[in-house]
Parts: C-alpha cells; sequence; structure tokens
C-alpha cells in the first residue's frame, strides 16, 4: 500500500504552452511521455463509489496495471487517500487482488463476480518531471485528454476536458509540496486548485447521462 498525496491544479486548454513555460520545469528532469487508458469499473448500482473506493485498469505502454484507490479526503486542492496498484498480464480484473487492498468489508469481494462493469473511461496523454524542493521529491505530471461515458440509451459519447498539473509527493514533506504549489501559481494566474479527481469526474458524466 502507498498512502498517495497530491495537489491538483487545472488550467484551460488554451494556457497550455504558457504551463510549459514555467520556470520550475525549465529546470527539472523530464521523465518523458506517456499516453494513458483507464477504465474505471462499478456495479450497476455504483456499489464501489458508494463504498467510497475507485477500482480501474490502466494501459500505459506494455504495462497493464490495477489499481484500487481510497476516496480519503481532499482540501484546497490537496488530496491524500490509499493506493494500491498490481501488474496484470491481460487487460482483465482480477478480484483475488482486492484482499490485498483496505477493501469495504460491506462489499463482499465474491458478491462482486459478474457485476462490475466498465463505467466510464479516462484517456490523456502524460507529461512528467521531478522537481527537488528543499530535500523534497516531487513528481510534476501534466495531463491532456478527457473523461468519457457512452451513453447507453442515446449513443452520445460525453465528455469532460482533462487539462491539469498533478504534484505528488514522493518523498519529503509535505510543506515543500504546498510551497511548489503557491509558486506555480504565483506565477501563472490561471492555475487553479481543485478537489475534483478523474474519478468524480466520470461519475458527474454518468449521472449526467442517466438524468436523460
Amino acid at each position: 500500500m502507498a498512502n498517495e498525496t497530491e495537489v491538483k491544479l487545472t488550467f484551460p486548454a488554451d494556457k497550455l504552452e504558457q504551463v510549459l513555460a514555467l520556470k520550475v520545469l525549465q529546470g527539472a528532469d523530464f521523465k518523458g511521455k506517456n499516453h494513458l487508458v483507464n477504465r474505471y469499473y462499478d456495479t450497476p448500482e455504483l456499489a464501489l463509489t458508494q463504498h467510497k473506493v475507485a477500482l480501474r485498469i490502466r494501459e500505459q505502454g506494455e504495462d497493464i496495471i490495477q489499481t484500487v484507490k481510497t476516496r480519503g479526503h481532499s482540501i484546497n486542492g490537496l488530496h491524500q487517500r490509499g493506493e494500491w496498484e498490481w501488474l496484470l498480464d491481460k487487460p482483465d480484473l482480477d478480484l483475488t487482488l482486492l484482499a490485498q487492498a483496505q477493501w469495504p468489508k460491506a462489499l463482499p469481494v465474491e458478491k462482486l463476480k459478474g457485476q462490475l462493469l466498465p463505467i466510464f473511461t479516462t484517456n490523456f496523454d502524460r507529461l512528467v518531471w521531478w522537481v527537488t524542493v528543499n530535500d523534497t521529491q516531487i513528481e510534476v505530471a501534466l495531463d491532456q485528454g478527457d473523461v468519457s461515458y457512452q451513453c447507453a440509451r442515446e449513443g452520445e459519447l460525453l465528455k469532460d476536458a482533462i487539462c491539469e498539473l498533478e504534484l505528488e509527493l514522493k518523498s519529503g514533506a509535505v510543506e515543500d509540496l504546498l510551497m511548489l504549489k503557491d509558486q506555480l501559481q504565483a506565477e501563472l494566474g490561471c492555475l487553479v486548485t481543485s478537489d475534483i479527481s478523474k474519478a468524480e469526474r466520470g461519475y458527474r458524466l454518468f449521472h449526467q447521462a442517466n438524468r436523460c
């Protein structure tokens, strides 16, 4: 298990060049670009989100990763939650792995067999840098793409654009993470803290579609 601690900053799509020109990124250690496709699973009654867990399969290059995240808590853009990840051989859920996570006791895994369906998808490009603030290591990820939900009744594909920076604490002090956030926002005023995860945005599309 890892405790994920990160800050999310959103920005308008037309401000991408200004974001890429941020001073912090010019001196950072660039780690490369990846394309990520994530399918989030739940029951038709949304039992997982009701119990405050998210379950997804991510395809990133040749890697296939199953992830469980708890809801945790989020204040002023600072997200803290539990996260468990496993490499898979194929893009199919392995429910036996959930026993290793902090899975809700009120949601027995054996009762989920045959019930879990892909609910929505996130599809985005990610640029990654590593930044050092004092002795703190921070991963800066720039994500651009969309969250999408296929509205079955109308045949319409609903989308919500992803344009955000994620600052994830890898080691060190939360205070340094927040210092970096403040520095970026002071340089570029269009960077806005957000408490809404990609998963939450996907569920919003689901509810929007099912109000049709």
